[in-house]
């Protein structure tokens, strides 16, 4: 065996567990139908247009929401509960024996594992974006292929980097319950706890360089404070996304606070720092996939089984 017969393996088993039965049902009924739901009965014909709802950002200062930002927490959530325990399941069974005593090496798992499950989450997202254009075309909407597509490669590809994350929390837990809650633990950061987080720390850091006479200046935290943000590959995604109907400086506004959008404003009209560039924030997407599986395998290949 290899790393593709691993795949192999994980997929069909998550055929039988109807696994992906029921996550493609959930995006099919999720996706599909907010579409026909929204352009087939909400919508004037007039206003009939993918970015009514794929590009739909509303900011109310204190509260913001999105459909992008929606669509991200439901996947990553889906695709967490796929794979964190990927790994530890098996160990608790005894069939991680058996799996590594056919000629496979622990990366073989590691890979076959984060792309098998992969495979899982994204067939069922597919099939969910399938029924979203049938929804579409059904009600006459104006397609925007050019940013509709490049958000559905986007949202396959945050799909997969929680798939990875979910597998090396499984690798890092020795238990199933402790997977499960360092999972549960680790989705609460990023969906409640993160934006707070991010403006705490350059709150600490000029309360500290104030104790030694170095304040930190205002534009600088809040560079700091909003890019620790999109270190989360959820605000990653949706600033992403809505690069792909807004212009630069007001995609990276529309969910940020109204002390933020005076700070920011007029310099992100000016000149755009690399760090808030839709290339680097893609390469943050393009980490969390990279960086957790690279740390599961780590742990995995240090493990006594």
């Amino acid at each position: 065996m290899s790393w593709q017969a691993v795949a192999r393996k994980e997929f069909r088993d998550a055929i039988r567990s109807r696994w992906l039965h029921g996550s493609t049902l959930f995006f099919a009924l999720f996706l599909g139908g907010a579409s026909a739901l929204f352009f087939g009965v909400l919508l004037p014909p007039a206003n009939r247009q993918v970015s009514n709802l794929f590009g739909f950002f509303a900011n109310l200062g204190v509260f913001s929401f999105s459909f992008p930002a929606l669509l991200a927490l439901v996947l990553g959530f889906i695709a967490l509960s796929t794979s964190y325990g990927s790994i530890t399941e098996e160990r608790e069974t005894g069939s991680i024996k058996l799996l590594l005593s056919l000629p496979n090496s622990r990366l073989d798992v590691v890979v076959g594992k984060l792309l098998g499950r992969s495979t899982v989450v994204v067939a069922a997202l597919l099939v969910g974006f399938l029924a979203t254009f049938v929804a579409l075309v059904a009600t006459g909407t104006r397609l925007q292929l050019g940013a509709f597509v490049p958000q559905v490669a986007l949202t396959a590809i945050l799909g997969v980097a929680f798939v990875s994350i979910g597998l090396s929390l499984s690798a890092l837990a020795d238990s199933n319950r402790e997977a499960t809650l360092a999972t549960m633990g680790l989705y609460f950061v990023f969906a409640v706890l993160w934006g707070s987080i991010a403006e705490g720390i350059p709150k600490l850091l000029n309360y500290a360089g104030e104790q030694v006479g170095m304040s930190v200046g205002a534009l600088t935290r809040v560079q700091l404070g909003v890019f620790l943000k999109y270190v989360n590959p959820l605000k990653a995604y949706e600033t992403l996304a809505a690069g792909l109907y807004y212009e630069p400086a007001r995609a990276r506004l529309l969910s940020t606070t109204f002390g933020e959008r005076a700070v920011l404003g007029s310099t992100l009209q000016e000149s755009m720092p690399f760090y808030f560039t839709d290339w680097f924030l893609f390469l943050l997407l393009l980490a969390w996939i990279a960086v957790p599986a690279a740390v599961g395998y780590w742990a995995f290949e240090r493990e006594d089984l």
